[in-house]
């Protein structure tokens, strides 16, 4: 009985390990990144005779907003449209890491458990790259 736990440990480990190298390879893929928000905005002029003024439809832009935290504080600038093309796919970029940074502490997780375990029963060494546990 304890020999089949220990082979489902083992298992789920390899799973973990695979899952976690999938992560890895995945990381490569990503490019430039940025921290903020990008936001496309239409606006009214304030001209009462514009056709902005009464029509949603007729409002100017897009005028593209950068929008950042420094120092605690939020900065915003306005970009030019080739530039906004760039930020909203390094930004989307950012977004994605955040994702895989999630899903590989999550991986890290499952995996400590099963490596904790595992050496306790058997005091296997940790693969490189493993999370090692303290030993007093």
């Amino acid at each position: 009985m304890r020999r089949m736990t220990e082979q489902r440990q083992g298992e789920r480990l390899r799973r973990c390990r695979t899952e976690y190298a999938r992560l890895k390879a995945r990381l490569r893929e990503v490019g430039f990144i940025y921290e903020g928000s990008l936001v496309e905005r239409w606006v009214r002029c304030g001209k009462p005779n514009c056709a902005c003024a009464s029509d949603r439809a007729s409002r100017h832009g897009p005028y593209f907003q950068l929008s950042w935290k420094e120092k605690g504080k939020t900065v915003s600038r306005r970009l030019p449209p080739e530039h906004a093309a760039l930020y909203r796919q390094w930004v989307a970029n950012r977004q994605r890491l955040r994702s895989m940074i999630q899903a590989m502490q999550y991986v890290s997780r499952k995996a400590r458990r099963h490596l904790l375990r595992t050496e306790k029963s058997e005091k296997v060494a940790p693969k490189p790259g493993d999370i090692a546990s303290s030993r007093r």
